[in-house]
């Protein structure tokens, strides 16, 4: 759910904030003044839960003592909520919740796609020495079996959904750790190309990384009292980047905790974008288009690279 794949390259495209929602809006968002040059430039999104050693998942009070650690070792403190640290960075990267307590996620910093695997994995690694020292250790799998709560609400994202959905469904969410990759696309027609080939490659992507989330996004979207279309999740094959806007804005749009209609709603078009949860979706960081690669399970570390390297070989063929 929360640069480049994210990676994060703040936005400094116009968001057109406290504006009502418009389709022509939204389509010069996806196609006005872009950069075009290949650079093929990646970033990763990867989520980690934590335990204890008697293996249940670590306390709020564990989780802020890690981020307190590494803020002692050089991470810079980037965004609270009340006195909770809710995120840190350093050298480009960034560590945040996830939604629950225990899940650390990691937004890298992008790079070269040949590169992406070195410097992500020297964050994660400084990550496990400072978590060892409390005696915490990753687990790295998609789904953290249990029934307790383990929910926290770091942004204003998240508080807007807490207030929508009800607490009982999005608790589902806190339980699931996903990777997420993102890449540039080299104009809207290339990125609609690249969004229905990796629709058609997503079986692929399956046998070899299983998604058992898909069980937990799908019940999430039934069960939340926001009354979501069953199409907020999933594939989406468009026909054209206007076709891909028309297809955003049969969503309606959380506003203050509220679902708005599309065309109705005052709202920030880049959060609108991080709720409609396709598998293959359309972000904007600074003047690049970019598409980001969601429904990938964590699993160990070397499994990450593993399916990057898969996916780059794909996308490098087309």
């Amino acid at each position: 759910m929360s640069g480049l794949a994210q990676p994060k390259v703040d936005n400094q495209h116009s968001s057109l904030k406290g504006s009502a929602m418009k389709k022509p809006d939204l389509l010069d968002y996806f196609t006005k003044g872009l950069e075009t040059d290949r650079r093929c430039f990646v970033g990763a999104e990867i989520e980690t839960h934590f335990v204890d050693g008697a293996s249940q998942p670590i306390t709020l009070a564990a989780s802020q003592a890690i981020f307190k650690r590494l803020i002692s070792q050089g991470w810079s403190l980037s965004k609270t909520k009340g006195q909770l640290i809710a995120e840190i960075t350093k050298d480009g990267n960034k560590l945040l919740y996830e939604l629950g307590r225990q899940n650390i996620e990691l937004a890298t910093l992008p790079v070269t796609h040949t590169c992406a695997y070195s410097p992500p994995l020297r964050t994660i690694q400084e990550l496990y020495r400072v978590t060892r020292r409390y005696g915490i250790y990753p687990l790295p799998q998609p789904i953290i079996e249990t029934d307790e709560d383990l929910l926290i609400i770091p942004d204003e994202r998240d508080a807007s959904w807490l207030k929508l959905d009800g607490r009982e469904s999005l608790a589902l969410l806190a339980r699931t750790a996903s990777v997420q990759f993102t890449i540039e696309a080299n104009d809207p027609n290339h990125a609609i190309r690249l969004i229905n080939s990796l629709a058609e490659f997503r079986p692929h992507i399956l046998e070899s990384n299983p998604y058992p989330q898909e069980e937990l996004w799908r019940k999430y979207i039934a069960t939340s009292k926001a009354g979501y279309r069953s199409d907020r999740y999933g594939v989406v094959r468009p026909e054209s980047i206007e076709d891909y806007v028309d297809k955003l804005a049969k969503h309606e749009v959380v506003v203050n905790g509220k679902l708005v209609p599309f065309e109705k709603a005052d709202q920030d078009i880049d959060l609108f974008l991080r709720s409609v949860w396709w598998n293959f979706r359309l972000r904007r960081y600074n003047n690049r288009l970019c598409i980001e690669i969601r429904t990938l399970a964590r699993r160990r570390d070397e499994a990450v690279w593993q399916n990057w390297e898969m996916l780059d070989s794909f996308i490098s063929s087309l």
